[in-house]
């Protein structure tokens, strides 16, 4: 379960503060398949951002599998993001020069759960199941935009998160290659048993999922 409950999130600019994200709770589900939609600028990485605990708010709690957030120190936050959640971004996120299988590795070296070995045994096993177990040694930087976000995809779940965050995923793809992508990440979901949460402005992708919610009506920041 995700819960959020009366957040405020305040960035300060030259002095001035702005009032990036203010709502007064929002729950998710346990395995539930949900996307935010909203104009550019209304809070939807925001909240994304406070989710994975990158960043904590400036009132308000979030829990996370019945975990607060808020009360972790950033070292705690980022040893529980890596074990319990992945975040597939849209530019992928990747590092170029890694080749296809050190780059599914490293969150696993940070969550300190596994050998070298495992690791590189999971990490095969989830790129052959992306379809990329043919390039596992080929730099990142050759690879085209569909192949980085399977790489992406197969980078957020080899921990097999609680929850998978996917912040436009398929925003820098054409159409046939995004439905792909978007099909995938939801069957990755559904195998692993994980909470999905998409923001995407792909008005045709939203019957996939079992709620969609419009971030800017949630938003008192906003309003």
């Amino acid at each position: 379960m995700i819960k959020l409950k009366n957040i405020r999130m305040q960035y300060e600019d030259n002095g001035t503060k702005i009032e990036a994200l203010k709502l007064k709770e929002l729950q998710i589900k346990d395995e539930k398949h949900v996307a935010f939609i909203g104009s550019s600028g209304c809070g939807k990485t925001t909240l994304f951002n406070l989710i994975s605990g990158m960043i904590t708010p400036t009132e308000g709690s979030v829990e996370v599998q019945d975990v607060e957030l808020t009360s972790l120190t950033e070292q705690e936050r980022d040893l529980f993001r890596a074990n319990h959640i992945g975040y597939i971004f849209q530019d992928f996120n990747l590092f170029p020069e890694f080749t296809v299988l050190q780059n599914v590795v490293l969150p696993m070296a940070f969550s300190k759960r596994y050998t070298k070995k495992e690791m590189n045994e999971l990490a095969e096993d989830i790129l052959k199941k992306v379809g990329m177990d043919g390039k596992l040694n080929q730099k990142v930087k050759t690879l085209s935009g569909g192949e980085r976000q399977r790489v992406a995809i197969a980078r957020s779940i080899v921990n097999k998160p609680n929850v998978i965050l996917a912040d436009e995923p398929t925003g820098n793809l054409d159409y046939k290659n995004g439905a792909k992508i978007m099909e995938l990440i939801k069957q990755m979901a559904l195998d692993e048993k994980a909470t999905l949460v998409v923001i995407t402005h792909n008005n045709s992708q939203l019957d996939m999922f079992d709620e969609v919610i419009n971030i800017e009506e949630l938003n008192e920041a906003i309003k």
